[in-house]
């Protein structure tokens, strides 16, 4: 009996399937495809925030949009990270049913924010908001990253940091960046161009590697409410190695849909190929 080979037998299932079957698979890979291309771009449109609560002598209660994400939270509490879309979302701090404060904060898509909730310069003036991008750049592995923000009620102050002056003459709402080693550090806060008094501090910080760190000082040395909120967030580390697994951002659905696209796409070429060259043979 004669053996059929592999070409003979997948021409003769290629015959009985080519009519009215490759039409519609060629509809179902145009279709699948953009919706399966798209889903990694929706999923990356959202952002996160981080609220401040820094009116000392206050609980308020917070919203994002008119939704509330915590109530009766106290001075120098640090909530998030809170997902949310990006854009503009409005913050409103309420005290007893009454607003303190409403302010609309950007967002970006894939972005960190750090908002304060906090007393301007002057101890008597009304809160304010102010917003802060969190730089989430990669670090070496032994360092890391720090922020210390001016949202108290004082004056332009230096920040000194082991005795010595880091950041000088820092006005209320002004904040620096910088990349040390992991360390713990001692710190303290002065009027500007003077060592004393020293209206907070000095207190020991822990820095620790791969992290940013972020420091605020919040209330009012007139008052003796000066304190301090801070918070982490994980950095990538430089340098790291590359990735032995490629995560596409498709689940087991969605990567077993592009699998059967691309199957598609690929019949489809061998469709086209070979009605070409049987025209070719077809003309000679």
């Amino acid at each position: 009996m004669h053996k059929r080979s592999v070409v003979e037998t997948f021409r003769a299932v290629y015959s009985r399937i080519r009519g009215p079957v490759i039409p519609l698979l060629l509809a179902v890979a145009v279709v699948a495809a953009p919706a399966v291309l798209a889903m990694p771009a929706e999923a990356a449109a959202g952002g996160n925030i981080y609220i401040v609560q820094g009116l000392p002598g206050r609980t308020l209660d917070i919203s994002v949009d008119g939704r509330q994400v915590a109530a009766k939270v106290p001075a120098a509490k640090l909530l998030g990270p809170i997902a949310v879309a990006a854009g503009q979302r409005t913050i409103t701090a309420k005290q007893g049913g009454k607003v303190v404060i409403e302010r609309a904060v950007t967002v970006a898509s894939g972005g960190s924010l750090d908002v304060v909730i906090h007393q301007p310069a002057s101890p008597g003036g009304a809160p304010v908001i102010t917003s802060y991008n969190n730089k989430l750049t990669a670090v070496p592995a032994d360092k890391a990253a720090v922020r210390v923000a001016h949202t108290a009620a004082v004056g332009p102050a230096d920040i000194r940091v082991n005795g010595q002056v880091l950041f000088a003459n820092v006005a209320n709402g002004e904040s620096l960046d910088v990349v040390v080693p992991a360390a713990t550090y001692s710190v303290e806060i002065v009027p500007a161009g003077a060592k004393s008094p020293v209206v907070l501090g000095p207190l020991d910080l822990p820095v620790k590697a791969g992290y940013l760190t972020r420091v605020f000082a919040v209330g009012a040395p007139s008052q003796k409410t000066m304190t301090v909120a801070f918070g982490t967030i994980k950095l990538r580390a430089a340098g790291s190695p590359k990735p032995k697994v490629v995560n596409t951002g498709a689940g087991p659905d969605q990567s077993a849909t592009l699998a059967g696209v691309a199957l598609l796409l690929l019949l489809a070429t061998a469709v086209t190929a070979r009605k070409v060259a049987t025209r070719r043979v077809s003309r000679r």
